[in-house]
């Protein structure tokens, strides 16, 4: 039985980023796997630009990326899936779980509230990567560099006529550093309010953004200060626990 050489190469370079505890050079990498550092390079590349590992700008090291995570989806959800049922329980609002995947994120859980008026969220759902509240909290995580390059693949700020403006998402990006968490009202659908805030899983990665949302009319200015709260006292729950897995 044959084998493709050039995907045993990539997963063994992937396979030795991910099981070290540490950040690791090309050198090092290049030694661990027995490939040459050009072949290591050319294979970094590739993983990077499909987020499946990330390097790091200041050391030049190599860590797991957050699209590793969508090679177990229902392991991330099992560890998230109590912390999203104790927020749903404190909001009565519907909660999703989104990741990252690419130039998209996807819904990979949603638990929603026994309300007759509430925001039904299909899970598998993917949208551009920048959309919505969750599109915020991923892009604001990454360099000013990696931004414009995500979004100067994206039509929606490729011209002047674009719906949004490139100037004024970058200060929103802002803001979303500023406060911990994004808040958008009818961005993705009408007459409904979102609020997210990032998931991190102790190497850098934004593994994932926790998301509640519900109908304007219920999700008002008044009460978006404490629900952003809880949101982000969720978030930061999955991330310790994330955090303590990869010690």
């Amino acid at each position: 039985m044959t084998t493709n050489r050039s995907v045993e190469r990539a997963i063994s370079i992937l396979i030795f980023v991910c099981q070290s505890d540490r950040p690791v050079g090309l050198t090092e990498i290049s030694r661990g796997t027995g490939l040459d550092k050009a072949t290591v390079l050319r294979f970094l590349n590739t993983l990077a630009n499909s987020d499946m590992v990330r390097n790091e700008t200041d050391t030049k090291r190599y860590v797991q990326g957050p699209g590793i995570y969508n090679f177990w989806p229902s392991e991330i959800k099992k560890i998230c899936r109590p912390h999203l049922q104790l927020l749903l329980d404190r909001t009565q609002e519907t909660i999703c779980l989104i990741v990252p995947r690419g130039l998209k994120r996807v819904c990979i859980d949603a638990l929603e509230p026994d309300r007759e008026l509430r925001i039904v969220a299909p899970v598998g759902r993917e949208m551009a990567i920048y959309a919505g509240a969750s599109g915020r909290v991923f892009l604001a995580q990454k360099t000013d560099d990696q931004i414009h390059k995500i979004l100067d693949k994206l039509d929606n700020f490729s011209d002047e006529d674009a719906p949004i403006k490139r100037s004024d998402y970058i200060k929103q990006l802002e803001q979303v550093r500023s406060k911990g968490y994004s808040h958008n009202v009818s961005d993705v659908v009408v007459d409904t309010c979102a609020i997210a805030a990032p998931v991190f899983d102790g190497l850098g990665n934004t593994a994932a953004a926790v998301v509640l949302r519900g109908p304007s009319s219920r999700v008002t200015t008044k009460v978006v200060d404490g629900l952003s709260r809880l949101v982000k006292e969720t978030a930061a729950a999955i991330s310790r626990e994330l955090e303590h897995i990869h010690k």
